[in-house]
């Protein structure tokens, strides 16, 4: 079971405790690359070049944001069911 599958079980058993762990837990994750980006974008900046975005560099960072973007869904997948609960 995949985390989206997980959030919507904990909606429809009503476990609203479980459901705030796991918010908990990406909230966790979010933060972590939060601070991935900040590290990265100092130490690669110069190296990141808007005309070449496929390169090494920009792929690692969309790979990381494509990751961002999915907790990010989830969180407020949670904060929705939260609400609901």
């Amino acid at each position: 079971m995949n985390v989206a599958q997980h959030i919507n079980h904990c909606y429809k058993t009503g476990n609203k405790p479980e459901l705030q762990r796991v918010k908990k837990e990406l909230n966790k994750s979010i933060k972590e690359l939060d601070t991935f980006f900040e590290e990265y974008l100092e130490t690669f900046s110069t190296q990141m070049d808007a005309a070449k975005p496929s390169d090494p560099v920009w792929k690692a960072y969309k790979d990381k944001y494509k990751a961002y973007e999915t907790i990010n869904s989830q969180i407020k997948q949670c904060d929705y069911y939260l609400d609901m609960i």
